[in-house]
């Protein structure tokens, strides 16, 4: 970690202007192996489940609660829940039951079970005071943190950013940590003194139950409701929602972050009260805290107010009511439990909820639900009847795309971290289509002593202007990131000194950054040049990744790695792509020791040692540590992204330096193998096929051809006469074509840049303003030779001019 790089400015690159090519295909997802083509030659609502049942609304009860003057005594009516201590008969108390048919399931409750509060010692005062000492220092501007934890914790506390403060439990014994894990948050119903709820007994039902998570390898989290009211309507969870809402998304993901659970198989679980904060807020509210999982409401699960969630409809949702779980079993009498579970099972699938369940159980009252047996049921039913994750996550983007909303372009603008750290960034947020998910790409630069050596000065012009148009054409943001780091003596500006510093900034503005801009959490990348490539495998990708759900990283000239790689099985599954020049050893950089093909080599080798399944590296011929085309490998390594380039063909491997180009002219069906499986890379390109493959590139675009050919040497039915002929209308004139002849340099250049529009050039002739277009987009050298371009080397150009 002693030697570093010292980077200085590169040099700009002018946007390319290059026609509108391939419109959204670009953003299609490709398959794995790309068919052999041969080139040219050479759910409806259900009506009720239950009886009409009068159902008083949360309003209504809460004004009915509030009508008495004190909590009753101990021998009245409970308020909607009254906790008893479940003794589980082997016999199944909550025997499923299609939504048609009810089956009947026998229980058998103790005495004990139904008539006996567990006894419960309540925190005392200095264990309290303790607990508060221990959440304060924890606590800072954005809220607690929360600890990762891999044996059963009781009593933990959090606070969220907002100031709301509850205790919560954590059963992780019988997990393996080794595999994806889930995790059950549950709620219960409300009461007026502790001894009144299973949270605050540990080592009773709420044991039972996570061993039911367990069992699924899922963490199990009982949360106690911040509700402090006992005098109103006691303590609840459906009572000052929205605050309860807020502290409970807060928790959970932070939770979920700091334990590396898969936010795909996040479940909620809810009693009586408990399952109404569910259905009223939790589940009508954006799902940014999770992106898969379900939901289990027992004895109650309402819905006269509200709208469910889009993002959910496909997520499994259980609700379950005694048969005799009515009017009269909980306090106020006029609550009815099992009406409830009616009126939301109802709302919920009129709603579009294709995945909704509700089962009468034969029950005595609100007090005989064996809820161990509950959540193990609906876990296993839910496992069996979930969405596929792409189906899921499909939901997910139609979710951001509802909440989307506009953004502007703007330099310079500032943020400061909870920690009070501060700088700058720009956004580049050009023609992006907010009917659609929206990216992101965090970009950061090398290191300097002085502005003017680093492009983040320089947002108008250059290479950052050019970078914003290729992410902006792949409907993404594009935010270059200034490093807070203010030491310009001794290594420079830098992002990979004081790493911690810098990552809990980049995290926090991340975070915030995607959030308030609704941008897809799954399309979130970050692409680094030199030093900028050593924060992200050193810190980013390597820590908290909580900021993002997905998407992807981009390293070049630099990337280096220590070794002990340490990321969840989802980050491991993102796309890493190195990027280095041949030249770019030792001796171009300060340190002049440093080598930034060296730490490229280190970093990809750990990296993919580790696990990372898409990590790739390219070795670019020619290049050293200032002569990078970031535009391009930007656009390169969006493409490419998750897909896997192997094409099938029999004379192809990745070793081929325009491999990732091949696949990509491969997936957009521009430059196609051959019918007996090869992609022949050496062959030459002759002009027949350039002029296929610029029409190809255009969007193939209607041809009204003549029925008589205006060549002499390409006839009506010659295979690509509609594309010779369209070549013809974009200024390619001469009576005769000569397809077979094979492409030069100079060939291709006139071809590309008639095909462009012939943008204005300041030099020469017509030919040599050709190959000057080319050349300063990087398609070719300019050269005048004679020589043939190989298939493998077009690929490459057209890749180039096409983005």
């Amino acid at each position: 970690m002693a030697l570093r790089p010292r980077t200085v400015k590169a040099g700009s690159l002018a946007a390319i202007a290059v026609p509108t090519v391939l419109g959204s295909t670009l953003l299609s997802p490709a398959s794995a192996f790309a068919p052999v083509v041969q080139d040219i030659p050479g759910g409806a609502p259900q009506g009720s489940l239950f009886t009409a049942t009068a159902q008083s609304t949360l309003s209504q009860v809460a004004v009915q609660v509030r009508q008495q003057a004190e909590a009753p005594a101990t021998n009245q009516v409970q308020p909607i829940q009254q906790t008893y201590i479940a003794q589980a008969t082997q016999a199944a108390q909550t025997e499923q039951a299609t939504p048609a048919t009810f089956q009947s399931a026998q229980t058998t409750p103790s005495a004990q079970a139904t008539q006996t509060a567990p006894v419960v010692t309540e925190p005392t005062l200095s264990q309290v005071a303790n607990a508060q000492t221990a959440q304060a220092a924890q606590s800072t501007v954005a809220g607690s943190t929360v600890p990762a934890t891999r044996t059963n914790q009781t009593f933990l506390s959090y606070t969220s950013p907002a100031g709301t403060t509850s205790q919560y439990h954590v059963y992780a014994e019988g997990v393996d940590f080794s595999k994806p894990v889930g995790v059950v948050f549950y709620f219960d119903g409300d009461y007026w003194r502790n001894d009144q709820s299973k949270v605050y007994d540990p080592s009773g039902e709420l044991a039972d139950m996570a061993a039911s998570a367990a069992a699924q390898n899922m963490l199990f989290v009982p949360v106690i409701s911040p509700d402090t009211n006992r005098y109103d309507a006691g303590v609840t969870w459906w009572e000052d929602m929205e605050r309860n809402g807020e502290f409970f998304r807060s928790f959970a993901s932070s939770f979920i972050a700091a334990n590396g659970v898969d936010s795909s198989n996040v479940w909620t679980m809810g009693y009586s009260g408990g399952a109404e904060f569910i259905t009223y807020e939790l589940n009508t509210k954006p799902q940014t805290w999770r992106n898969g999982g379900g939901s289990i409401m027992v004895a109650g699960g309402g819905l006269d107010e509200g709208t469910p969630s889009a993002a959910l409809k496909s997520q499994p949702m259980f609700w379950y009511a005694n048969s005799n779980d009515g009017t009269g079993e909980t306090y106020p009498q006029t609550w009815s439990a099992r009406g409830a579970v009616e009126g939301g099972y109802n709302a919920y699938r009129n709603a579009g909820y294709t995945n909704a369940s509700a089962t009468v159980l034969n029950g005595s009252g609100h007090f005989d639900y064996n809820f161990s047996q509950i959540l193990s049921n609906s876990l296993t039913k839910g496992k069996a009847t979930a969405a596929p994750k792409a189906e899921q996550k499909t939901e997910q983007k139609q979710q951001s795309t509802q909440r989307a909303r506009t953004m502007s372009s703007a330099t310079y603008q500032s943020y400061t971290s909870p920690a009070g750290t501060t700088s700058q960034y720009h956004v580049y947020a050009n023609n992006l289509d907010y009917s659609k998910p929206v990216g992101v790409v965090f970009y950061f630069d090398g290191d300097y002593w002085q502005r003017d050596e680093s492009k983040v000065y320089t947002p108008d012009e250059g290479m950052l202007a050019a970078m914003g148009k290729i992410a902006n054409a792949r409907n993404m943001v594009f935010v270059p990131v200034i490093s807070p780091d203010t030491n310009a003596s001794g290594d420079g500006i830098t992002w990979w000194e004081d790493m911690d510093t810098n990552g809990e900034f980049f995290r926090s503005f991340a975070k915030s950054f995607v959030s308030e801009n609704n941008l897809d959490a799954s399309q979130v990348w970050t692409m680094g040049y030199s030093g900028g490539a050593e924060f992200i495998t050193y810190e980013l990708t390597d820590h908290n990744t909580a900021w993002r759900q997905g998407g992807g990283s981009i390293m070049v000239a630099g990337g280096d790695s220590d070794g002990s790689v340490d990321a969840d099985a989802t980050t491991k599954a993102s796309p890493m792509y190195w990027w280095v020049g041949a030249n770019d050893t030792s001796g171009n950089t300060n340190p002049v020791t440093w080598s930034a093909r060296g730490a490229v080599e280190s970093g990809y080798n750990a990296y993919l040692g580790a696990g990372f399944s898409d990590a790739r590296v390219k070795l670019i011929d020619g290049f050293s540590h200032h002569d990078y085309d970031l535009p391009h490998i930007l656009a390169s390594s969006l493409d490419f992204a998750g897909k896997t380039p192997a094409l099938g063909y029999s004379d192809l491997s990745d070793s081929n330096p325009n491999y990732n180009e091949i696949s990509w002219n491969s997936d957009h069906r521009i430059m196609l193998g051959f019918a007996d499986g090869t992609f022949r890379p050496n062959a030459s390109v002759n002009r027949a096929q350039l002029a296929t493959y610029l029409y190809r590139v255009a969007g193939r675009p209607a041809v009204n051809a003549p029925a008589v050919s205006p060549f002499s040497d390409v006839p009506v039915n010659h295979p690509a006469y509609k594309e010779i002929y369209w070549l013809s209308q974009q200024g390619i004139t001469g009576s005769d074509f000569r397809p077979l002849e094979a492409v030069t340099e100079s060939t291709m250049a006139e071809f590309m840049y008639r095909a462009a529009g012939s943008p204005a050039q300041a030099q020469g002739g017509y030919a040599s303003q050709a190959l000057a277009w080319t050349a300063s987009n990087g398609i070719g050298t300019g050269s005048t030779s004679s020589a043939a371009i190989t298939r493998d080397a077009m690929a490459g150009y057209l890749y180039i001019y096409a983005n």
